[in-house]
Protein backbone atom coordinates (compact mmCIF):
# COMPACT_ATOMS: atom_id res chain seq x y z
CA UNK A 1 0.00 0.00 0.00
CA UNK A 2 1.58 3.55 -0.79
CA UNK A 3 1.68 6.14 1.78
CA UNK A 4 -0.62 8.46 -0.54
CA UNK A 5 -2.88 6.17 -0.10
CA UNK A 6 -3.17 5.67 3.40
CA UNK A 7 -3.05 9.05 3.79
CA UNK A 8 -5.92 9.98 1.44
CA UNK A 9 -7.63 7.21 3.55
CA UNK A 10 -6.64 8.86 7.12
CA UNK A 11 -7.46 12.51 5.93
CA UNK A 12 -11.36 10.92 4.38
CA UNK A 13 -11.49 9.25 7.87
CA UNK A 14 -11.37 12.36 10.17
CA UNK A 15 -13.31 14.68 7.67
CA UNK A 16 -16.01 12.03 8.05
CA UNK A 17 -15.67 11.50 11.75
CA UNK A 18 -15.75 15.64 12.03
CA UNK A 19 -18.43 16.19 9.89
CA UNK A 20 -20.61 13.74 12.03
CA UNK A 21 -19.59 15.12 15.00
CA UNK A 22 -20.49 18.72 13.64
CA UNK A 23 -23.96 17.11 12.56
CA UNK A 24 -24.68 15.84 15.49
CA UNK A 25 -24.09 18.57 17.58
CA UNK A 26 -25.45 21.54 15.93
CA UNK A 27 -28.96 23.14 15.97
CA UNK A 28 -31.18 23.53 13.60
CA UNK A 29 -30.49 27.07 11.60
CA UNK A 30 -26.80 25.67 11.53
CA UNK A 31 -27.92 22.80 10.02
CA UNK A 32 -29.41 24.11 7.25
CA UNK A 33 -25.95 26.74 6.81
CA UNK A 34 -24.04 23.51 7.23
CA UNK A 35 -25.85 21.63 3.92
CA UNK A 36 -25.41 25.14 2.21
CA UNK A 37 -21.52 25.16 2.61
CA UNK A 38 -20.84 21.14 2.37
CA UNK A 39 -20.30 21.81 -1.67
CA UNK A 40 -17.51 24.56 -1.00
CA UNK A 41 -16.12 21.86 1.86
CA UNK A 42 -16.06 18.81 -0.23
CA UNK A 43 -14.42 21.10 -3.26
CA UNK A 44 -11.90 22.21 -0.51
CA UNK A 45 -11.07 18.30 0.70
CA UNK A 46 -10.71 17.24 -3.10
CA UNK A 47 -8.32 20.13 -3.33
CA UNK A 48 -6.25 19.24 -0.61
CA UNK A 49 -6.33 15.55 -1.52
CA UNK A 50 -4.75 16.54 -4.68
CA UNK A 51 -2.03 18.48 -3.27
CA UNK A 52 -1.19 15.54 -1.12
CA UNK A 53 -1.01 13.76 -3.54
CA UNK A 54 0.85 15.29 -6.04
CA UNK A 55 3.99 16.56 -2.83
CA UNK A 56 3.67 12.44 -2.63
CA UNK A 57 4.78 11.48 -6.08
Amino acid sequence: MKISSIVKSAAIGMSAGAVAYTIVNSTSKEKRRLGKNTAKAMRAVGEVMTDIGSMMS
